[in-house]
């Protein structure tokens, strides 16, 4: 039997082939481990908007981001952090690229800078808020389009383009104030005459000022009750992957009716720390 000699050249070429493809193997697997690590997705809210979304930073809680922790569980593949700031900085650091997501209304100006899911990840019923020895409840319900009712003093949030948008499309001039309490507090010394806004946090705020019976809420649900897609910035690099996985995830839950439960123990739970 002939015993097959190999040289040491050709030995060498083995061994050198060996180490490069090691290698390669390595720096494949290492770049496929950091795309993993990589794939964090930060949402911003609002971080004075109880019991939406209060606190700063990482300490944000609320309605709004443990919905968000709910559905991200059912997403894999994204690790979710939470940032809460003043809204207007909010808006200015996502649209600068500095965070990936936002929960809020679609507007124009926001659709510059991001993409947003067909589902909405939170919709909110907005209600009109009156001193109860106000006359206005009555006109409240019988002009839904607030056609006669331009002439009285309306406030709302920094920041909020929905109720930019509402009132423009009015023709109806407001007042800002930096917090929805503000509002409430105007409203109650006769400085704004109606509030409109989003049900839950009015309850909330309502019963945390102690207004219960000088305040009070309007069963009117108006048609324009703002649904809140996420927003991912155009500068994300998964952004067509996390719209796409939120929006199944989404659906499932809705579906399942699991969506519904989640909502209201959420709610639930906020108004249990009112208390």
């Amino acid at each position: 039997m002939k015993l097959k000699v190999y040289s040491y050249r050709n030995v060498r070429g083995k061994i050198k082939f060996l180490v490069i493809f090691m290698i390669l193997f390595l720096f494949s697997f290492d770049l496929t481990s950091r795309s993993e690590e990589n794939r964090n997705f930060t949402i911003v809210y609002a971080s004075q908007w109880s019991p939406i979304s209060y606190g700063a930073g990482s300490e944000v809680d609320g309605i709004l981001p443990r919905l968000m922790d709910e559905i991200f569980s059912g997403i894999e593949g994204f690790e979710l952090t939470h940032n809460g700031l003043p809204w207007e900085r909010a808006q200015k650091v996502f649209f600068g690229g500095g965070v990936d997501g936002m929960v809020t209304t679609a507007t124009k100006k926001r659709m510059q800078h991001a993409e947003k899911s067909n589902e909405a990840a939170l919709e909110i019923p907005f209600h009109p808020i009156i001193r109860r020895d106000s006359e206005l409840k009555d006109k409240l319900l019988a002009d839904k389009s607030l056609s006669d009712l331009g002439g009285y003093r309306y406030c709302d949030v920094l920041g909020n383009g929905w109720a930019e948008e509402f009132y423009k499309k009015r023709d109806i001039e407001f007042s800002i104030a930096p917090t929805i309490d503000h509002c409430l507090l105007q409203l109650q010394l006769n400085r704004v005459d109606i509030v409109i806004h989003a049900k839950p946090v009015l309850e909330i705020f309502k019963k945390k000022l102690g207004l219960d019976e000088e305040l009070e809420l309007v069963d009117l649900k108006y048609d324009e009750s703002p649904k809140f897609p996420l927003l991912v910035s155009n500068r994300y690099p998964h952004k067509d992957e996390i719209t796409r996985l939120f929006d199944q995830t989404v659906m499932q839950l809705k579906e399942s009716g699991r969506y519904d439960a989640i909502m209201n123990k959420l709610i639930a739970s906020e108004k249990n720390k009112a208390n």
